[in-house]
């Protein structure tokens, strides 16, 4: 099903995408300017995968970095043309589509701006359906192949500064993923990524296929009812994710700080019934704590909509005192690539909370 890319689309995309982020995946104002971006040059390609023969090569894009230092980085700029140039010449296997790491409020725009440029194809079959915090979620299950060399361009910082980056590699996604976050980290500026280069055979395997399609008709629900005010944006996102809110109130809490390339913390909710929630933020908001229960834990979706405004909110938008709704879906109602039924991955996040991200069920 082909996805409309006119302005009204590309907005629905983005909105939807800042909902499935769950505070993760980049902030929704970064997303819109890439989407004006994008238009600016031209119009971009969006296929399913059924478009490409199943031994096409399709790679990945992405962004590596603690989302506080995202301010102004859009997929348009500079970084990612740079990157898609150098994974050109430098990958052995031409690339004739890209898809997106996972799913979020920049991270749907991931590719656009090139394929206006290029025709290079955008394809709606991301890693992963929601965003996530760890590089290897959205590696599409090579992780499992230690043996396997992966091909890794990353681009980063202010050009003619000591502070900008063009890395180019062939590591296992392991050592990737630890050299670009420890690289990131010492930046303090997010890196953007190709990497993966794949066939759609094994894509359609691993990915989220229809996550972009399915994040726009979020986008579309919530912009459609937002006029309506925060609680039909939220009835209405019900029925059609399978979600529903957990609690209104306000933030009590906000511990978030930068530790090792992420935004890592913890965010306190007061319900107006007088309950008191925890939730753990890596990047995402990663559970919701109700004492030592888990209420909701990735993958399930856990997203904040401010009630002032009806929008969900990213992981450094948060403030003390803001009205809330704690927003979830559970993992059976998303689509999500298959590292998500990797529990394994969760352990480096859980030593960061030194406790258990116990899964619902």
């Amino acid at each position: 099903m082909a996805i409309p890319v006119d302005e009204p689309g590309l907005q629905a995309l983005v909105y939807g995408g800042a909902v499935l982020g769950g505070g993760g995946g980049g902030s929704l104002a970064a997303g819109l300017q890439s989407m004006r971006e994008t238009l600016r040059v031209g119009m971009p390609r969006i296929v399913p995968l059924t478009a490409l023969d199943d031994e096409a090569v399709i790679a990945t894009l992405s962004v590596v970095g603690d989302p506080g230092t995202f301010a102004g980085f859009a997929s348009g700029a500079g970084p990612f043309r740079r990157a898609v140039s150098l994974f050109e010449s430098f990958s052995a296997h031409p690339v004739e589509g890209y898809i997106a790491s996972e799913v979020g409020p920049l991270a749907v725009t991931y590719g656009l701006r090139d394929s206006a440029h290029t025709g290079v194809p955008v394809v709606d079959a991301p890693a992963n359906g929601r965003a996530h915090p760890l590089f290897v979620m959205g590696s599409l299950g090579l992780h499992l192949r230690p043996r396997r060399m992966a091909e890794v361009v990353a681009v980063g910082g202010v050009p003619g500064t000591p502070k900008y980056l063009e890395l180019a590699l062939r590591a296992n996604v392991m050592t990737a993923a630890r050299i670009l976050r420890e690289r990131a980290a010492r930046m303090r500026a997010p890196l953007a990524v190709v990497r993966n280069p794949l066939t759609v055979a094994v894509v359609r395997h691993h990915a989220a296929v229809g996550a972009l399609g399915y994040a726009q008709r979020v986008g579309y629900v919530l912009l459609e009812e937002l006029p309506r005010g925060p609680s039909a944006v939220l009835s209405n996102l019900g029925h059609l994710m399978g979600g529903s809110v957990l609690v209104t109130g306000r933030v009590s809490a906000v511990r978030v700080s930068g530790r090792g390339g992420f935004s890592v913390g913890m965010v306190g909710v007061r319900g107006k019934d007088g309950s008191d929630l925890e939730i753990p933020v890596c990047n995402e908001f990663m559970a919701v704590l109700r004492g030592r229960r888990s209420v909701a834990a990735f993958p399930d979706l856990v997203a904040l909509f401010d009630l002032s405004t009806g929008l969900p909110l990213g992981s450094p938008e948060v403030r003390t005192n803001q009205r809330v709704a704690v927003f979830s879906v559970p993992k059976s109602r998303l689509l999500l690539g298959s590292p998500m039924e990797d529990r394994r991955l969760l352990r480096p996040i859980e030593r960061l909370f030194r406790r258990r991200l116990v899964e619902t069920a």
